[in-house]
């Protein structure tokens, strides 16, 4: 061999040794017999980093050190918020697909302001029917992995869902999973009509616990020193946090919900706790022995969507010592539930896989003490400019049916009667919204549809989120630290999420277990290639829609 070619493969070699640790075990032969996806609702990717010397063991740093951890993951789609999030995380296809656009959007045919998953044929189990409430997935388009988990065991491998909200319960449930969820009307879990006829006895029992009502009256106060906090959040009290149901603003919060015992206010400012995830983690214990999850070679998949991250940011910010210390403690919750899974199911047959719905901006009123342009959007200042622009060229009418996130409704019957063209109409309200300092886009349906937008990261995001039947005729992207619209557009207090910017959408995902080739990825990552992911390892079929990918770069 000549000494070029020693060099070369010497070099090829050397390489080699730097991808592949020496001591990776192969990959077991067998798929796991329980996938494990922890959706942490509001969880934003530099959480893992500011914090990192300060969780324990075997918590995040399961994943962290001997897992999978990519480092640049996000949703590429405009609206990173609740429903699209699950939707996207579980069924690996974006809303141009499955319909699921927003957490809420305006219905041409009822003439109303509707949240998903509205279904009048179904119920919530204990709550009386509603034509208007979220009761089911019955509008979802495709498949979901619950979904092709069920099927392809011939429906004996279970798929099992876990939230604080019914709405990422069920989404993340397909129409074929077993969702739970913590009803706060009721005080207990429950479910929906669509998937169960009634609880089984082993929920009912968990209810007759109460466990909720143990917290009435607790407090949260700091895990760790107050120095900790100071150094990494700042100061406690902060303008703009929001005293959600009369727990204050400042450490230590007592929960009561302004009640003298439990009741529906108390059971809501529950969900703003630390306690709601222990009181989830128990009922996913209770689930993994009742139902006897990951016993057998048949796989089962349970999917925990841990929600009181997401009600302790929008009341506090993601700067704020109470997200600091939710993530801290969520971290030693995790460790604790891994220990158990390690335990009952064992590691090498457990796959578990960490993310994200969607991460959030910070107050607005903090930005803007430091100098930077942010601020709260309203409807009403939207649909002004809109109605004057058009009032001014085409004689006075109610132009604009709504403004929502999801877009900005036309009033399709005052351009048709004029004979109008809707192109030129979307464009005029365009061009006029777009002057307003809270837009920094807005995009218009008919060229969303024929694919005429120039290509670009922002106009991917566009083509993802646009469903002809569901969004508006003008899809608008907020300018970077301005809460457009929603909630907290029209608020005075708290924070929020729901656009294509990066502290909306990067988010963690991280992958463990002995099929898993550890290490810390850098390349682009999308949150659609979670599920076809998890599909893969479990070999089963993927989702009939998908956008997502296999990440075959992890699997060894």
């Amino acid at each position: 061999m000549s000494i070029s070619g020693f060099t070369r493969t010497g070099l090829i070699l050397s390489l080699l040794l730097i991808i592949t640790p020496a001591s990776a075990a192969p990959a077991p032969t067998d798929p796991p017999r329980l996938a494990v996806l922890i959706i942490i609702d509001q969880f934003r990717h530099d959480y893992l980093q500011r914090f990192d010397d300060l969780f324990v063991e075997d918590g995040f740093r399961r994943f962290m050190d001997r897992g999978a951890w990519m480092q640049d993951a996000r949703f590429t789609h405009v609206h990173a918020s609740t429903s699209p999030g699950h939707s996207v995380v579980t069924s690996g296809t974006y809303a141009h697909k499955t319909g699921m656009v927003n957490n809420s959007w305006y219905s041409r045919s009822t003439g109303v302001f509707r949240p998903s998953l509205v279904d009048p044929e179904s119920h919530i189990l204990g709550l009386w029917p509603t034509a208007t409430g979220r009761a089911s997935t019955r509008e979802l388009v495709g498949s979901s992995l619950a979904d092709e988990l069920r099927m392809a065991t011939r429906y004996r491998g279970k798929a099992i869902t876990i939230s604080l909200k019914d709405y990422s319960a069920m989404i993340s449930a397909g129409k074929l999973g077993a969702p739970y969820w913590f009803e706060a009307g009721l005080g207990r879990i429950t479910s929906s009509s669509f998937f169960m006829d009634d609880l089984p006895d082993w929920v009912k029992r968990f209810n007759d616990r109460n466990i909720p009502n143990q917290s009435f009256g607790r407090t949260w106060d700091r895990l760790l020193p107050e120095e900790l906090y100071l150094e990494r959040a700042g100061k406690d009290i902060r303008e703009g946090e929001e005293d959600n149901r009369n727990s204050g603003i400042v450490f230590p919060h007592v929960t009561k919900g302004g009640l003298e015992e439990p009741g529906p206010r108390y059971w809501n400012a529950f969900k703003h706790t630390p306690w709601s995830t222990d009181y989830q983690l128990e009922f996913a214990r209770q689930a993994i022995i009742e139902e006897e999850l990951g016993q057998d070679d048949i796989p089962d998949v349970l999917v925990l969507c841990l929600s009181a991250n997401d009600y302790i940011g929008h009341d506090f910010g993601p700067f704020s010592q109470e997200s600091m210390d939710a993530t801290l403690r969520t971290d030693r919750q995790l460790a604790d539930f891994f220990a158990f899974l390690d335990d009952r199911v064992g590691r090498d047959h457990t796959l578990l896989v960490l993310t994200a719905d969607h991460g959030a901006m910070e107050l607005p009123e903090q930005l803007a003490l430091r100098g930077l342009e942010a601020g709260r959007v309203g409807p009403e200042p939207l649909t002004a400019l809109i109605e004057e622009a058009l009032d001014g060229l085409h004689g006075e009418d109610d132009w604009v049916l709504h403004v929502a996130e999801s877009g900005v409704y036309l009033n399709w019957e005052a351009i048709d009667s004029r004979g109008l063209s809707r192109a030129e109409v979307e464009e005029t309200a365009a061009a006029a919204v777009v002057t307003h300092p809270g837009v920094m886009q807005a995009y218009t349906r008919h060229r969303i549809e024929r694919k005429l937008l120039p290509e670009s990261n922002l106009t991917k995001t566009v083509y993802h989120s646009f469903h002809s039947e569901n969004s508006g005729d003008i899809m608008l992207v907020s300018t970077p630290f301005y809460l457009l619209l929603g909630e907290y557009g029209s608020a005075t207090v708290g924070t929020s999420h729901g656009w294509p910017h990066d502290y909306d959408t990067h988010i963690p995902i991280m992958f463990h277990g002995p099929w898993i080739a550890a290490g810390h990825y850098r390349h682009s990552i999308d949150a659609a290639d979670i599920t076809p992911t998890i599909c893969n390892l479990l070999r089963i079929t993927l989702p009939s829609n998908r956008d997502g990918r296999i990440l075959g770069e992890i699997i060894k």
